[in-house]
């Protein structure tokens, strides 16, 4: 690791305090009912959720910063870079916050976007050889395992400290449903303003100003000059096309269509309720708390479970609930609190690695009551409810928890080991029946999945449809024999606490 001169350091900085003056302040202030309140808009539409970055850049005055843990080259990513571009270049301060583990696709458009001024770009625990590919920069640094196993999870795209969009999807043609083949992910965004963007924004700054974020020209030497630099951004912007939109919205999610154009029109409709921002500290990313978890993002969340009274309805796209886990879910079970898991089937999951660690678990859960859905891909693709997906497959990625059909978990945790343990987390916790009962409509069980139950001999079933359409599966459904071995020599070699 290089060593930072007190001359090499970059000086700190922070969100700005007043955004009455700007033009989105100004819809926010029309959105909330007051200053010290929040609110929020969902955003289930990957077209609408990307659209929506893009006309908070361009109506930016004053800061962008965005935080994201992928952050892609492709033509979402780099059409979103150049957006970010044109904003500095209305004299927009740009801070890009990127953790470095998946940077190598976009790693020379970062570096010459960082010559630009008023955009400062830094890579999170960066790895300083081998820089080629993920696996190279892993293999090279086997020896510092304990410093890079840490990563910046966290997702985040905040425009003059007025809004501020957050949740589960990083920045590629997949998370927004561009993927011309392979898997598309369903996910969810959420819009906020108020005081929650503040508390985000403080999050942000705390994670920009820590000795874990370096410049990027520290990390990847230039090699030219910043005209140079410039000049070869701009060639790569001038051919990139804004990427093409979805594939159509279903018809139950016209609503959520909108918001970019409300934003463009200056006027939008938001949810006031009250709300908490849970952030990891930064010193997770020192390893600080890899058995602690008082102040973390699973702590938080976790506590909100335990406290539930009638329900808990989890989505998550990797589910690894552990021992501490397992006794939650036990004891709601017993004090007659209704558990829903929705989670990625074998077939459906881009990590078969931590899709082991849960194998180990569901069938506990299902013998104590839980109900548990899984995805399948070719459904969600059939049945188009939870967005088109033309050549491509359904892959889970939404990171949301309900409680209580009331209260609303959204953010960047996966209710695994690694997010517990190693990776930095962002969330928000509201309390706001309103926007539950709209994200509880949208999810669709019984086309898109597949519920396990037992059968007479106490073994796992996949069942889907219902009545006389119910078929039952003795086997992992839509999987070859390669993949299942997959999961389960993974499941015996890795330890799970690192699922």
């Amino acid at each position: 690791m290089p060593t930072r001169t007190p001359e090499a350091m970059p000086p700190a900085s922070h969100a700005i305090a007043d955004t009455a003056a700007t033009l989105l302040g100004k819809i926010a202030a029309e959105a909330l009912p007051d200053r010290s309140s929040s609110a929020f808009r969902l955003l289930p539409l990957a077209a609408s959720a990307y659209e929506t970055r893009i006309e908070l850049a361009r109506q930016a005055e004053r800061t962008l910063d965005v935080q994201s843990f992928v952050f892609n080259g492709d033509r979402t990513g780099a059409y979103l870079l150049g957006a970010l571009r044109d904003a500095a270049a209305r004299g927009v301060r740009v801070r890009l916050l990127i953790d470095d583990l998946h940077s190598d696709s976009v790693e020379p458009l970062l570096s010459d976007l960082a010559a630009f001024d008023r955009v400062e770009v830094r890579l999170i625990n960066p790895f300083v050889r081998a820089r080629g590919s993920r696996a190279s920069k892993l293999i090279s640094s086997l020896d510092q395992l304990s410093r890079v196993n840490h990563r910046m999870h966290n997702k985040l795209f905040a425009a003059d400290n007025a809004f501020a969009v957050f949740g589960g999807r990083n920045i590629g043609d997949e998370y927004f449903m561009r993927a011309a083949r392979g898997g598309n992910f369903v996910d969810l965004d959420l819009l906020a303003a108020g005081q929650v963007v503040r508390d985000l924004s403080a999050s942000f700054d705390d994670y920009w100003n820590s000795e874990h974020a370096w410049p990027i020209d520290l990390i990847v030497r230039p090699g030219s000059t910043l005209a140079e630099r410039r000049l070869r951004f701009d060639a790569r912007q001038a051919v990139i096309q804004a990427p093409p939109p979805d594939l159509g919205v279903p018809a139950r999610f016209a609503q959520y269509a909108t918001l970019p154009d409300e934003l463009r029109a200056g006027r939008l409709r938001l949810v006031p309720v009250p709300a908490q921002v849970l952030a990891d500290p930064v010193d997770k990313l020192a390893g600080a708390r890899v058995a602690d978890r008082a102040g973390t993002v699973r702590a938080g969340a976790g506590q909100a479970m335990a406290n539930a009274h009638s329900e808990v309805f989890v989505v998550s796209p990797y589910f690894v609930p552990g021992e501490l886990g397992m006794q939650v879910t036990e004891q709601n079970s017993q004090r007659g609190v209704r558990l829903r898991l929705l989670t990625n089937s074998l077939a459906a999951t881009d990590e078969p690695a931590v899709h082991a660690g849960y194998m180990a678990y569901r069938k506990e859960m299902v013998s104590i009551g839980a109900e548990v859905y899984e995805l399948s891909p070719s459904l969600a693709r059939e049945r188009g409810r939870l967005g088109r997906f033309g050549e491509s497959t359904g892959v889970l990625h939404a990171k949301v928890i309900v409680i209580d059909q009331a209260r609303l978990f959204v953010g960047s945790m996966n209710l695994d080991g690694r997010s517990e343990r190693y990776n930095t987390e962002l969330g928000v916790l509201i309390d706001g029946p309103e926007l539950a009962r709209d994200f509880l409509s949208m999810m669709d069980f019984e086309s898109s999945t597949y519920r396990l139950r037992l059968g007479p001999d106490g073994e796992l079933r996949w069942v889907r449809g219902s009545g006389e359409a119910e078929i039952v599966l003795d086997q992992e459904p839509e999987v070859g024999v390669l993949r299942k071995l997959l999961a389960r020599v993974l499941g015996a070699l890795l330890p799970q606490n690192w699922l």
